[in-house]
């Protein structure tokens, strides 16, 4: 009997991986391992061949091969290079959740109650982690023409570095390619990723309320610091107050976005680019003038921008304006950075979701969303790819987060048509 995604989503749910870089580095629930851990025990349940990629120390994407045993593997990888017969279709999912300061359910008790399943990472993205799994499980009977590529990656809530790994198996770069060889473990060979099996197109899941997304905004994330220098607070002007000047700072990012892109065109699909200042730090005591104030700056992306060009553009705008009064500024590095999903090479894959989605659920649109995925990054290397899942953006990253228990059934249902259909041809 094949596993519920109900079951599964359940199982997922109880598992913490709190994305390391948004709680406390004492904090059990950070990391994805447990997640990882058990998408092996499954495809080992399964018969799939399966591969940990390390990404991060304790922290790995996931693979596995869906339809081909592991003594089947050579044979078949002969096969398709004698017929050129090598399609294959990837369905993703990541591992990781933002934190649960302030949830008011259980975040890892899920609670199954008025047609909800509620916990961290039951919209995004465990139920359609687990729709994926029960999809896939239920074709292992089919006579399999082509195989199936399952992925699950690390780290998409801060930076992308897990499908940027990923993409690493089937880069042209030989040199890439080594580099995500290294400290690979598990019985699926990375060679058969990089020739024989590489994708030729891919399903993301996110929660879309079982629409497909065909364009989807990028991101550029970075911290600000502007440094000072200390004082005591009855002789403020011995000092340079840092918060003073961040204050001109987060001022510049209002003007920028006020007379700079608030003027662009906006995206049919996924509106005009947008900057917010997110997080804010400052000085160490009540009686002190602030020797320094931190910000991060959250840079949304339209899907013709790239991430680079708008970071540099951002702070030419900010180091031209702000009034700083003696403080000196820094802008670090961004710590993520991803470009955005357009809508085209898509467009066929897009209408067969759409299609079988319309049949399972009674409707389906394509359509763009304002947040980013990791659809971009693989879009980037050549792969063709959609955005597709149950559930609503509006419970992902909530106090209460839930999915839809219906939505979570159906989509299964359009992941397992979607598994069958790319056996044909």
């Amino acid at each position: 009997m094949s596993p519920d995604p109900l079951d599964l989503l359940k199982q997922l749910i109880a598992l913490p991986s709190v994305n390391p870089r948004l709680t406390a580095n004492t904090d059990p629930n950070a990391g994805e391992s447990r997640v990882t851990a058990f998408l092996q025990a499954f495809a080992e349940e399964q018969g799939w061949p399966w591969l940990r990629q390390k990404v991060h120390d304790g922290r790995d994407n996931f693979l596995a091969l869906v339809g081909l045993a592991q003594e089947d593997l050579h044979d078949a990888a002969i096969q398709a290079h004698e017929t050129g017969n090598t399609s294959v279709i990837l369905f993703e999912a990541h591992q990781d959740t933002v934190a649960t300061e302030g949830m008011t359910v259980p975040p890892f008790e899920p609670q199954e109650r008025n047609g909800r399943i509620y916990g961290r990472g039951a919209c995004d993205v465990k139920g359609g982690l687990a729709a994926i799994l029960a999809a896939l499980s239920t074709i292992r009977s089919v006579a399999y023409r082509k195989p199936i590529l399952l992925a699950s990656t690390i780290n998409e809530e801060c930076g992308f570095s897990g499908i940027r790994a990923l993409n690493k198996l089937w880069s042209d770069d030989e040199g890439e390619v080594v580099e995500a060889w290294k400290e690979a473990k598990g019985p699926l060979r990375p060679t058969l990723l990089t020739s024989t099996f590489r994708p030729n197109v891919a399903i993301v899941a996110e929660p879309t309320e079982l629409n497909v997304v065909v364009s989807h905004r990028g991101v550029v994330r970075w911290q600000v610091t502007t440094h000072g220098r200390a004082a005591h607070s009855s002789q403020p002007e011995q000092g340079e107050n840092a918060i003073y000047a961040m204050a001109s700072v987060i001022e510049c990012v209002r003007s920028y976005e006020r007379e700079v892109l608030a003027q662009r065109p906006k995206d049919q699909r996924c509106g005009g680019p947008t900057v917010s200042v997110t997080t804010v730090q400052g000085g160490t005591g009540a009686n002190t003038v602030p020797e320094s104030a931190k910000v991060n700056i959250d840079r949304r992306l339209s899907p013709d921008e790239t991430p680079t060009e708008a970071w540099q553009e951002m702070i030419d705008w900010i180091n031209s304006r702000a009034v700083l009064d003696g403080c000196r500024i820094e802008h670090e590095t961004p710590w993520m950075e991803s470009h955005g999903l357009a809508e085209g090479e898509n467009l066929e894959l897009a209408n067969q979701v759409a299609e079988i989605a319309t049949e399972v659920c009674g409707s389906s649109e394509l359509t763009g969303v304002p947040y980013g995925a990791n659809a971009a990054t693989l879009a980037a290397a050549g792969i063709p790819s959609v955005v597709f899942g149950p559930g609503s953006i509006d419970q992902a990253h909530t106090a209460d987060e839930w999915i839809n228990v219906e939505q979570l059934q159906q989509a299964t249902e359009v992941y397992r048509r979607l598994a069958l259909d790319s056996q044909s041809g």
